[in-house]
């Protein structure tokens, strides 16, 4: 049997430091909505872009840094409500900060845009709701103004701004560019469309050969332990039994994000050497059988 102990991954507590909770229904500009279909709207008629942020907002520490560092601060907020739509994608620790409506659409939405958990994520939409102007992430020493500085650089990609830029070159070079760009769009939601096709049915065989595996494991640990005296294999039913209640009860309390100190450290080390025995003693019943 091959010890299948998860890994420590300790996240620190922290505050939620956001200027304001997001809004459930409507959006505005400048203000965080989870109603991503309002944010959309919106962005359509007043021609703004749309920022959306994927953040783990009760656990993940970079996002508690950037609602800390940036999105609290006057100028963000000043900045912010003249620009963009802001929408914010949550997969919290606690389920009653989203409502039930959207989760499964958050789901649908980290898959969708390939986010696959990378919290935080922040991606930069032009005013259709589709266009995928850039991407930004969570740094050390993030400013308020420096991710506007950032943001600023991704929205010059806008088909706005680069049509008024377009103005000063031949027309017919101007026309490549707009051929060009529409193409490049098309292969990008192909790849994109492609992408996601091969992630389901990866995801679906992933789960088939897992099953097969523990089959066939099953089937080998069974002949083995056909060669063992009766009593001795009530001994490794037991020892397994605790080895995969000891494997359940880890991987909950890992689920929880526990704090990193040093009671927690020893809980995690109890539980480790647990199965790392147990383990041993199974492999050395079955040795030589």
């Amino acid at each position: 049997m091959n010890v299948r102990i998860a890994c420590l991954a300790f996240l620190f507590a922290g505050s939620v430091f956001a200027a304001e909770k997001p809004a459930l229904e409507g959006a505005l500009p400048g203000r965080w909505t989870m109603d991503y279909d309002a944010a959309k709207q919106v962005a359509a008629e007043k021609k703004l872009p749309v920022l959306l942020n994927f953040t783990g907002s009760d656990w993940c520490g970079w996002c508690k840094l950037m609602d800390r560092e940036v999105f609290s601060k006057s100028t963000w907020i000043a900045y912010a409500t003249n620009t963009l739509m802001l929408v914010w994608i949550d997969f919290p620790q606690d389920d009653a900060l989203v409502p039930e409506k959207y989760v499964s659409r958050n789901a649908a939405l980290d898959l969708a845009f390939g986010v696959e958990g990378k919290l935080p994520t922040y991606i930069l939409l032009d005013d259709d709701g589709q266009t995928e102007l850039g991407r930004l992430a969570a740094a050390p020493e993030i400013t308020a103004d420096a991710f506007i500085t950032q943001v600023n650089a991704l929205l010059q990609s806008r088909a706005s701004v680069i049509d008024g830029q377009l103005t000063s070159l031949p027309p017919e070079t101007a026309q490549e560019y707009r051929d060009t760009a529409k193409a490049l769009a098309a292969a990008k939601k192909e790849l994109a469309a492609l992408q996601l096709d091969f992630k389901s049915k990866s995801a679906a065989l992933d789960g088939q050969i897992a099953k097969q595996e523990k089959r066939l494991a099953d089937i080998r640990l069974d002949i083995h332990l056909a060669k063992l005296p009766k009593a001795d294999v009530a001994v490794y039913r037991a020892k397994q039994a605790r080895f995969h209640a000891v494997e359940e009860e880890l991987n909950a309390w890992l689920k929880t994000r526990p704090k990193k100190d040093a009671a927690n450290t020893r809980k995690f080390t109890a539980w480790r050497d647990e199965m790392t025995r147990l383990d041993g003693e199974m492999k050395a019943m079955l040795a030589n059988r």
